[in-house]
């Protein structure tokens, strides 16, 4: 009896690590939760002795996992390609590259190889803005490929693709659009597994440029779609792509992804430029700008508008970063001309400086509204007043997307502030600095009852998932990090700048 219960603990732990070991297979594992609550990585990492770390190309999407392989994307010699390594040692398994085309014009804290691929038992398909979708079986052969139009967007594609049954799903959302709904640009694509071509196609008339990645939502005998866009939140019927529903209020520049819990789904976007909550402090934006004081009369004037000045949208930042405040043109001369136009708009008074005074009483930033919103199932058509079971407005993330876990949310936001809510009501557990601030731009994940959050300067912290923020961690990569982790039974993967590192568990 005692070897019979070794053995079968053997099995159900055996099958719980296989399990664990498919579930990341597209942008943060089981359909973009974030979670793998099976998974077992080490709790503190030993950045001086990781299991393994190998060289990456330039690029942004996210290392998914099937079996002993783990798949990503890059950009080499012009070229856009796939990458295949082994999860034992990190070693190239092989590399595919597509030829050469025109590249899109992507905003410079963003990749040409920024959507993360998705992987099955048998194949993984990959989108690049720039191409299309293409499928490879795991050996690297090509099965098919699929070219699509390159969307115009304000900073580049980075939507990823997601898998409904035999269906592999793509947000494309355009600012080309049009109006008319049958002349759309912008559109939701269903392809074929098998060979790539389209299954359906449904129109997103009002929808402009977005960077958000869909999800699955499923509730009593329902599947629905679940996309956020410029300005909505909107549903689509499964398998037929119909819309359903709509929620109206968020901001231009939607960019994190919805999740789902308690019966619930979450979407979450900061207003236009970062700002994450509806009251705004002027004053870390005046500190930012008279740090060009050069004469130290603590105005500022035009002819002190050198170097990297730029209004700043994300004070926290730091001076030159491309996320930091208003992208500015090369050209000089058009460059100068901008820059008397922000100066003119606030030296209302036209005595030729910027008082403290004066910036403070003229400020405003973004536009739009931060929120975090739950949505009720069951909606038809605008649903924004009937079916929310509550709104947040606080400490809103710009780029990362919100966590459900154990009937909480997180999220975490730039300057390193993690904030937990109770998923029920929205009504807040904590919001406290993590002491590793910054740009954030991956998505926290968890394993162990511990989330992983990682900074864009390279700090990741490692907090207990708890009613109260507990860091049980806290380490400088040294290299910088802007797309999340992956997890399998017992590793975390992390991609930075310059490498892929593993982490496991012994």
């Amino acid at each position: 009896m005692r070897n019979y219960f070794s053995i079968l603990c053997f099995i159900l732990l055996s099958n719980a690590r296989a399990e664990t070991d498919t579930l990341w297979g597209r942008l943060r594992g089981n359909n973009g939760s974030g979670v793998a609550k099976e998974s077992m990585p080490p709790i503190k990492l030993d950045l001086n002795n990781p299991t393994w770390k190998t060289p990456v190309s330039i690029g942004h999407s996210s290392p998914v996992i099937f079996d002993k392989l783990i798949f990503l994307t890059g950009t080499e010699d012009g070229h856009l390609s796939t990458y295949a390594f082994s999860k034992t040692n990190g070693k190239l398994v092989w590399q595919r590259k597509l030829p050469k085309v025109n590249l899109e014009r992507v905003h410079q804290a963003n990749s040409h190889a920024a959507p993360t691929p998705i992987t099955d038992n048998k194949h993984i398909f990959v989108y690049f803005g720039s191409f299309g979708m293409v499928c490879y079986d795991h050996t690297g052969k090509e099965r098919w490929q699929k070219r699509l139009s390159v969307p115009r967007t304000l900073y580049g594609t980075s939507s990823s693709p997601i898998e409904y049954n035999d269906l592999i799903i793509l947000v494309i959302d355009d600012d080309n659009n049009l109006p008319n709904s049958r002349l759309s640009r912008s559109k939701v694509i269903a392809l074929k597994k098998s060979d790539g071509s389209i299954a359906w196609e449904t129109p997103r008339p009002f929808h402009r440029s977005g960077w958000s990645t869909p999800t699955l939502w499923n509730h009593g005998e329902e599947t629905e779609l679940v996309v956020l866009g410029n300005g909505r939140l909107c549903g689509y019927a499964l398998p037929s792509g119909e819309e359903k529903w709509f929620v109206s209020g968020f901001s231009r520049e939607t960019i994190s992804a919805p999740i789902t819990g308690n019966g619930m789904v979450f979407a979450s976007a900061s207003r236009r430029g970062g700002g994450g909550s509806l009251e705004i402090d002027p004053q870390p934006f005046w500190k930012s700008v008279i740090h060009y004081d050069s004469n130290g009369d603590q105005k500022l004037e035009r002819s002190e508008m050198i170097g990297h000045f730029t209004f700043p949208f994300r004070p926290e930042l730091p001076y030159g970063h491309p996320g930091y405040g208003m992208p500015l043109p090369k050209d000089k001369k058009q460059r100068s001309r901008r820059l008397d136009g922000i100066f003119g708009w606030m030296d209302k008074n036209r005595d030729g400086f910027w008082s403290e005074k004066e910036f403070i009483e003229n400020f405003s930033h973004g536009s739009g509204k931060p929120m975090l919103i739950a949505v009720k199932p069951g909606g038809k058509g605008d649903i924004t007043e009937s079916h929310l079971a509550w709104e947040y407005n606080r400490g809103i993330a710009e780029i990362p997307s919100p966590l459900y876990y154990e009937n909480r949310i997180y999220m975490v936001r730039s300057g390193g502030i993690l904030t937990a809510l109770n998923a029920n009501t929205g009504n807040r557990l904590y919001s406290e600095r993590l002491g590793a601030s910054g740009q954030y731009s991956a998505s926290p994940v968890l394993a162990n009852d511990h989330l992983y959050l990682a900074s864009e300067p390279g700090v990741i912290s490692v907090v207990k998932a708890d009613d109260e923020m507990k860091i049980v961690d806290q380490q400088k990569l040294g290299e910088k990090i802007f797309v999340s982790p992956a997890l399998d039974a017992n590793t975390i993967y992390i991609r930075s700048t310059k490498h892929l590192w593993a982490f496991r568990k012994n």
